[in-house]
């Protein structure tokens, strides 16, 4: 038992230090810009699938997303986000697209510091060159998200042509979905590894761990996902407080749990780096 409780040590190290770094203002911080960086880099996802003829793909990723998320943010956002797309002009999308990408990429640079914060270093990159990285981390994340999503638009057609080979009579449709299911979290759980291991500090002892916060992350996603609209039913009552901005307020809480998530995700991460070397107070860490 002593050994056991020995191994998941690094978990109440990470609780503590989520504390110890503020992980709760971080979060506020961190789902403020994420929401406010939504709909650009729905902006700029939509006029990349449409730059590489990729449209119905686009489309999928929303309706992808749309899923995904609790019946009552989905509700909250689906409306605006489709009357968005529908109302912008391509050439409007087409000039928006820089401004898009800038401010998406200040959510990437808060993800950054909430890192940074987590094993206790210190930035010493050059603001353009943060911004540059910031950038690309967007670019990729949404090229992964067509190329994920175009997978999925194809899978159908690959499905039928597959099974119609098969001798075997079976629920092809509830394996189709587990599949299409399996493929998704994946996504997830790769550009959240991806995420970790770009944003880390680069001077380090040695590779810090990666895959424990990801995996962490996720499931306090899908647990968060799953049980927001049970918060909601049992604790929410913003309409009386908020009035007509309890669809924001609601919103916006939501982004604050998936935020506190992924830094609890990152202080996994440096405890882990923590235990292979010498304690955080005895390391300056630097970007």
């Amino acid at each position: 038992m002593k050994e056991m409780l020995g191994k998941l040590k690094f978990i109440i190290t990470a609780i503590m230090n989520f504390n110890k770094h503020d992980g709760m203002v971080m979060a506020g911080h961190l789902s403020f810009l994420s929401l406010l960086a939504l709909f650009p880099f729905i902006i700029f996802l939509v006029s990349l699938a449409g730059f590489f003829g990729q449209s119905e793909a686009g489309a999928a990723a929303l309706e992808n997303m749309f899923i995904h998320m609790p019946e009552d943010v989905a509700g909250i956002l689906k409306g605006p986000i489709l009357q968005m797309i529908s109302t912008t002009g391509r050439s409007i999308m087409t000039i928006s697209i820089l401004g898009s990408l800038w401010v998406s990429a200040s959510a990437v640079d808060a993800a950054r510091l909430s890192v940074l914060r987590a094993f206790g270093a210190v930035t010493r990159r050059p603001y353009f060159r943060r911004r540059a990285e910031a950038l690309l981390i967007v670019i990729l994340s949404a090229g992964s998200i067509l190329i994920g999503m175009s997978i999925l638009v194809l899978g159908p057609v690959v499905w039928n042509i597959l099974i119609s080979y098969s001798p075997i009579d079976a629920d092809w449709k509830s394996l189709w979905n587990f599949v299409r299911f399996s493929v998704s979290i994946s996504l997830v759980f790769g550009a959240l590894c991806l995420i970790f291991f770009i944003l880390k500090p680069r001077y380090l002892v040695i590779r810090p761990p990666i895959i424990a916060g990801a995996f962490t992350v996720l499931i306090l996603w899908l647990l968060v996902g799953n049980s927001f609209s049970l918060y909601l039913k049992y604790f929410g009552n913003y309409d009386v407080t908020y009035g007509s901005l309890a669809g924001t307020v609601i919103t916006l809480i939501f982004f604050y749990f998936l935020s506190a998530a992924f830094i609890l995700g990152a202080e996994i991460n440096a405890a882990l780096y923590y235990e292979k070397v010498s304690p955080p107070e005895n390391v300056t860490a630097s970007d």
